[in-house]
C-alpha cells in the first residue's frame, strides 16, 4: 500500500505533461495525486472492510466473539472504526507528502528565478520591478512622494529586496490563482438593467430599471404581436384538422376566436423566460448592475484579495478570437455608484479585475466595500458596438451563472487543503460502511467483487446520465430515429436509482475546487459529512448491523453461506 502511494505521489506528476505554466503544473500535481490516492485508498478500504468481517465469519472466528455479552452492532462499529483509523493514518501521510511537494514547487519558482537574476545588472532589475508594478524607489508613506537624498535624487530600494520581489512574481501569481481559497459573494435578487444616454440638458445621464420591471415592460410591448401569431397558428391547426374531419364526414371543430386564460398564462410565462434569458445580452451603452451581500465571517485582514471575475461573449462570433471589447464598470458600497473605470478585454475568456475598495475618510487606511446594510453594488456596461452576452443566469434562469462573480479570499490554501482531505475521508467512511454491509451477508469473494463493481460504476455516472436522458442504451439510428433495446426496460430504471444514490456523494468533490483555487467552506464540509455519513453511511451501518444481528453464524459454511 505504501509503495503504491509513494509511486502515485512521486511518479505520476513526472509522467504527465503540463502546459508549461506554474499554474498548470500545480493543478496537475494536485488533481492526479489526490485522485489516485482516493482511488487506491478507496479500493483498499472496500477490500479490507469486506475481508475483515467476511473472513472471520467464514473461518468461524466471529463465533467466539459473539459468545460474549457484546451486541453485534458494536462488533460492526468496531470493525468500521478500525478501518477508518487505518485510513486516517494513510490519508494523513499521503496528503502531507502532496502538500509538501506543492509548497516545495511553489517556493522553487522563486529560487530558480533568483538564480537567473543573479547575473543581471542592478538597473535592469529596477526596470523589471517597475514594469511589474513593484516600486523600485523609496516612498514617503504619509505623503506618497519619492524620498530624495541630499543631492535631490531619488533613493533606490535595497537591490537584494527588489531582486527577491521580482523573483517571487511567479510564485505570487500562483498563490493568488491556485494556492488560495477564494469564495464567491452571494448575489441579491435586486438586479438592475441600465442604459447610458448621451450627456444633454434634456435627458438624464443614465436610466436604471429593476430586472423584473424591465422584463414585464418588454412582455407588455411584444405580447400583442405574439398573441396574434399564436391565434393564427391555432386557427391554422384547427383548419387542418377540420379538413381531415370533413373528408371522414365527422363533426367539425369550432373555430377559435382567441386564447383561453390557461393558454394565455402559459404562453406569457414562456415569453417571460425568453425575455429573462435575453436580459443577459447588452447592446452598446447598455449595462446591468448587481448587489452582493457581505459574506458571513468577512475577514477584515483579507480585503486586498477581492477581485471581480467577468466572462462575456460576442453573440455574433461563435469562436474565440483576439478582438478587444471596451468594458466599463463601477462598484461602490451600497447603491450609490462612484467613478467609471474601463478596460479592453477579449471575449470568451475569464478576466479578473482587482477591487481595492474605498476609504471611509481621508484619515482611514482600511478599505471599505460594504455599506451599513452590508451591500456592495457592481455595474457593467458594454462600450463596444457589438452585442455582448454576460451569462449571469444559469440554465434554470437563476442568479447563479458564472458570468459575473466577486471573489474574496475566504481562507488560506493550507486550511482549504485540510477541508478537501476531510471530504475524502468522508468518502472513505462511506466505502468502509459499504464493504462491511456487503460482508454482513456475503462471502468475502462476493462482497469484494460487488463493492469494487460499485466503485467502478461510480466513475460512470456521466454515462448513466446520458442513457437516462436518451431513454435507451443504444447509440445508433435507423431512418432518423434512435434505436431501442429490450435492455432499456430495466437498465434505465436501474441507472436512475444508481444516479440518485451515487451522484449526491460525488457532487461533494473537493479536488476540482482545490485546483481552481475555490474555497471549500466549513458549511460545505459539514453538509458533505451530513449526507455522506449521516445518510449514506448511517443507512448502510444500520442495515449491516441489523443483518449481522439476525445472521446465524454457527452454520456458516466455508463458502460464506448462512441461514
Amino acid at each position: 500500500m505504501l509503495v503504491m502511494l509513494a509511486f502515485t505521489i512521486g511518479g505520476i506528476p513526472l509522467l504527465v505533461k503540463d502546459d508549461g505554466s506554474a499554474e498548470g503544473m500545480t493543478q496537475i500535481l494536485i488533481t492526479y495525486t489526490l485522485s489516485m490516492i482516493t482511488a487506491i485508498l478507496g479500493a483498499a478500504t472496500l477490500w479490507v472492510s469486506a475481508g475483515s468481517l467476511a473472513t472471520e465469519i467464514e473461518n468461524y472466528q466471529l463465533q467466539m466473539v459473539v459468545t460474549k455479552p457484546i451486541p453485534r452492532w458494536q462488533i460492526w462499529l468496531g470493525k468500521w472504526l478500525g478501518v477508518m483509523s487505518m485510513n486516517f493514518i494513510l490519508l494523513l501521510f499521503a496528503g502531507g507528502v502532496v502538500y509538501g511537494m506543492v509548497e516545495y514547487r511553489a517556493k522553487k519558482l522563486t529560487r530558480d528565478a533568483l538564480e537567473q537574476l543573479e547575473d543581471r545588472q542592478d538597473m535592469e532589475i529596477y526596470r523589471m520591478a517597475d514594469q511589474a508594478g513593484i516600486p523600485p524607489i523609496e516612498f514617503n508613506i504619509e505623503t506618497g512622494k519619492p524620498i530624495l537624498d541630499n543631492n535631490e535624487e531619488v533613493i533606490f530600494r535595497d537591490i537584494k529586496v527588489v531582486r527577491r520581489e521580482v523573483a517571487g512574481i511567479e510564485e505570487k501569481r500562483l498563490r493568488q490563482s491556485v494556492l488560495i481559497a477564494r469564495a464567491s459573494m452571494q448575489i441579491n435578487t435586486n438586479i438592475l438593467r441600465r442604459q447610458i444616454y448621451q450627456i444633454s440638458t434634456n435627458m438624464p445621464g443614465s436610466r436604471s430599471v429593476p430586472l423584473g420591471v424591465w422584463v414585464e415592460e418588454l412582455v407588455d410591448t411584444y405580447w400583442p404581436q405574439r398573441e396574434r401569431e399564436l391565434i393564427q397558428t391555432k386557427y391554422e391547426k384547427v383548419q387542418e384538422r377540420n379538413a381531415v374531419i370533413k373528408q371522414r364526414g365527422g363533426e367539425l371543430l369550432e373555430i377559435p376566436e382567441g386564447l383561453d386564460s390557461f393558454e394565455e398564462l402559459k404562453k406569457k410565462n414562456e415569453m417571460r423566460s425568453e425575455v429573462l434569458g435575453y436580459s443577459q445580452q447588452l447592446n452598446r451603452s447598455e449595462g446591468v448592475s448587481f448587489e452582493f451581500k457581505k459574506p458571513f465571517g468577512w475577514n477584515e485582514e483579507r480585503k486586498k484579495n477581492v477581485v471581480l471575475r467577468l466572462y462575456f461573449e460576442d453573440i455574433n462570433i461563435s469562436f474565440k478570437n483576439d478582438d478587444k471589447y471596451p468594458i466599463y464598470y463601477q462598484y461602490a458600497p451600497g447603491r450609490e455608484m462612484r467613478s467609471w473605470m474601463g478596460r479592453e478585454l477579449d471575449a470568451r475568456s475569464y478576466h479578473e479585475i482587482p477591487l481595492s475598495g474605498f476609504k471611509k475618510s481621508a484619515e482611514s487606511e482600511s478599505p471599505m466595500f460594504f455599506d451599513d446594510n452590508e451591500i456592495m453594488t457592481v455595474a457593467l456596461y458594454n462600450g463596444s458596438p457589438a452585442k455582448l452576452k454576460v451569462p449571469f443566469l444559469d440554465a434554470q434562469l437563476k442568479n447563479q451563472g458564472d458570468g459575473v462573480e466577486v471573489l474574496y479570499e475566504e481562507a488560506s490554501f493550507s486550511v482549504n487543503y485540510m477541508r478537501a482531505l476531510g471530504i475524502v475521508f468522508a468518502w472513505l467512511g462511506a466505502l468502509a460502511a459499504l464493504g462491511l454491509f456487503a460482508a454482513s451477508f456475503m462471502s468475502f469473494a462476493m462482497s469484494a467483487f460487488t463493492c469494487l463493481g460499485v466503485l467502478i460504476i461510480s466513475f460512470c455516472v456521466g454515462l448513466m446520465q446520458d442513457v437516462v436522458e436518451d431513454g435507451t442504451v443504444m447509440q445508433t439510428y435507423t431512418e432518423g430515429q434512435r434505436d431501442s433495446s429490450y435492455v432499456d426496460s430495466y437498465a434505465v430504471p436501474a441507472f436512475k436509482v444508481m444516479i440518485s444514490m451515487i451522484k449526491p456523494v460525488k457532487d461533494y468533490s473537493p479536488i476540482e475546487k482545490l485546483t481552481e483555487g475555490r474555497s471549500i467552506t466549513w458549511g460545505e464540509l459539514m453538509r458533505a459529512y451530513g449526507y455522506i455519513w449521516g445518510i449514506s453511511g448511517l443507512t448502510l451501518g444500520v442495515l449491516g448491523s441489523f443483518i449481522l444481528s439476525r445472521r446465524q453464524l454457527a452454520i456458516t459454511s466455508t463458502n460464506g453461506g448462512g441461514s
